[in-house]
């Protein structure tokens, strides 16, 4: 007879819950799905919100017929983050010991929850995340892949401008992940059209979270026309960039989250914080000459920096 006081392997597994937001999937979903319920070393549940698809995503995601898949009630949403932060307050995510986003259309690493949970655990962390490579699909069906860092030295204030990379990367411990629904589900100055990873980062580096930006890739992180954010490389986005700073949108986000930031921080955080955020929320000389020495703080990439202290320096933003 077993020895029933002995648990399985598979019962010694950590469960980590895998949030993922669809919209007319169908062309990619199946193989990003795959990549999630085959990571080795974890058990998974993977909790899917669909936004309004008319393809066949659904379809696809009820074909799996695997009980490891909840599908929450679709609905309207507008906008992938507005879908993320449904999943962020509606998810059941209990017994997890870790929660992670998905998008629908990459493809992960199947060791991927291995190496990041143990990170969490050697170096004490509520959250990780990581570099990726982005790969184009040839119309030959070759593929193109680039390297794209995001693991550069995080700053003090780097959250108040940026993510901590593709939201597709994070994995936040259940204790963080409770204080960041905590957040998105009822502070009156979450701003749900800032980007949902972006305030994700900003909570938990605002209230003094540990957060490690693993520079190892952990996704394949595809590239087509349809992606709500991509690689950031190259003309195109080099021009949607241009036009959202012409805008004055990014800086509005910027603001959103400064307020933000500083109604979560405290002590001395929170005191340099509610000195920061009207900064944002203004466009003169003063304001953005204050902003010129915050750069090495507010941006990790050195490039980054540059181009930040050239726009503020020329009026720009």
């Amino acid at each position: 007879m077993p020895d029933k006081t002995v648990p399985d392997a598979q019962a010694r597994q950590p469960l980590v819950a895998v949030l993922m937001a669809t919209h007319n999937g169908a062309a990619f979903v199946e193989e990003q799905v795959r990549t999630i319920l085959d990571q080795q070393g974890v058990e998974v549940r993977l909790i899917v919100s669909d936004d309004a698809s008319t393809d066949a995503t659904l379809e696809i995601l009820r074909g799996f017929d695997d009980e490891r898949i909840v599908i929450l009630e679709p609905g309207r949403f507008g906008t992938p983050q507005a879908n993320f932060l449904r999943l962020i307050r509606d998810a059941d995510v209990s017994g997890a010991t870790v929660v992670a986003l998905a998008d629908q259309d990459d493809r992960w690493h199947l060791d991927r929850f291995q190496r990041q949970l143990t990170l969490i655990a050697e170096h004490e962390l509520d959250a990780i995340s990581s570099s990726v490579t982005a790969y184009w699909v040839q119309p030959d069906g070759a593929e193109r892949t680039e390297y794209l860092e995001k693991s550069q030295p995080q700053t003090k204030l780097d959250y108040l401008l940026e993510s901590a990379g593709p939201g597709c990367t994070f994995v936040l411990t259940a204790r963080l992940f409770a204080a960041v629904r905590e957040v998105i589900g009822a502070h009156p100055l979450v701003d749900e059209t800032v980007p949902h990873d972006w305030i994700v980062y900003a909570i938990a580096r605002a209230t003094g979270r540990r957060w490690r930006i693993d520079p190892t890739p952990t996704i394949d992180y595809r590239q087509h026309d349809s992606n709500a954010t991509g690689a950031n490389t190259g003309i195109r986005p080099a021009l949607r960039r241009v036009r959202r700073l012409a805008s004055g949108d990014y800086r509005r986000q910027c603001a959103s989250i400064a307020t933000l930031a500083a109604a979560l921080a405290t002590g001395e955080t929170q005191s340099r914080l509610q000195r920061i955020a009207p900064l944002f929320q203004r466009n003169d000389f003063a304001s953005r000459a204050a902003l010129r020495r915050l750069v090495p703080e507010l941006r990790r990439e050195p490039a980054e920096r540059r181009w930040l202290d050239l726009i503020l320096r020329l009026g720009l933003w």
